[in-house]
């Protein structure tokens, strides 16, 4: 995460998945994988949803305030009053060089989190700054802790294999029940065309409140317009 992603559509999308699913029964810990700088990148400048008032009803709390949010800093993010009570955040810079005992930092700074959701710049992979690694859930994962993530989906197989293998790879690692909404949403390229962006929104060892909650964010999503897809997976 960096600060010129601040507030863009993505952070939109998240903080109204993680305030749905979240609630107020578990106490919400957020990851950053923070990066200082800006990587030369036009990455961060889809905000054209803070001019269409039709976004709003996902959460209108949050699109106020990302509308008024007065600079794009991650640290500005923070200080948002739509968190749920007592949200915990590990703002560290990534450490490539010394990443396994980064992530145990991240692991003792989320420690009374109960929900921990991982929100690196290009989701699940295997890089060691710009991705969440599976080792990273091995070391947050609790019994009584859900884990959600953000992974956007690779061309080479369907959406469908795609979710139904990262399911499968958490419930190996002792997270079961995972669900996962595929969202797509347009935004503007640099010819002004809109084109279609999917994003895969994550939360595994969900108990049926998570999952009714899923449900009910995704059933949001779709009734908004301009968000060609949006769809809830549930696996028991």
């Amino acid at each position: 995460m960096r600060d010129q992603y601040a507030s863009d559509i993505s952070d939109f999308l998240k903080f109204s998945f993680l305030r749905a699913v979240t609630g107020d029964s578990r106490r919400l810990g957020l990851a950053w994988y923070y990066l200082p700088g800006h990587d030369g990148r036009p990455d961060g400048r889809h905000v054209e949803y803070k001019t269409e008032r039709r976004w709003s009803p996902l959460d209108p709390e949050v699109y106020d305030q990302l509308v008024g949010l007065p600079e794009q800093c991650v640290i500005g993010l923070e200080n948002l009053s739509f968190w749920p009570a007592a949200t915990l955040f590990h703002r560290d810079p990534v450490d490539a060089r010394r990443r396994n005992i980064w992530v145990r930092q991240m692991a003792s700074t989320l420690s009374d989190a109960d929900h921990v959701f991982l929100d690196p710049d290009n989701g699940l992979g295997t890089g060691a700054t710009k991705h969440a690694r599976i080792d990273d859930i091995v070391a947050l994962r609790r019994d009584d802790r859900a884990i959600s993530i953000i992974k956007f989906p690779g061309r080479h197989k369907s959406h469908a294999d795609q979710i139904s293998e990262l399911h499968n790879q958490l419930a190996s690692l002792g997270l079961p029940n995972p669900v996962t909404i595929n969202t797509c949403v347009s935004v503007s390229n640099r010819n002004g065309a809109y084109v279609p962006r999917h994003r895969f929104f994550t939360i595994a060892n969900t108990d049926e409140s998570i999952r009714t909650r899923a449900d009910e964010f995704a059933a949001r999503l779709n009734r908004l317009d301009r968000v060609t897809r949006a769809t809830a997976r549930i696996v028991e």
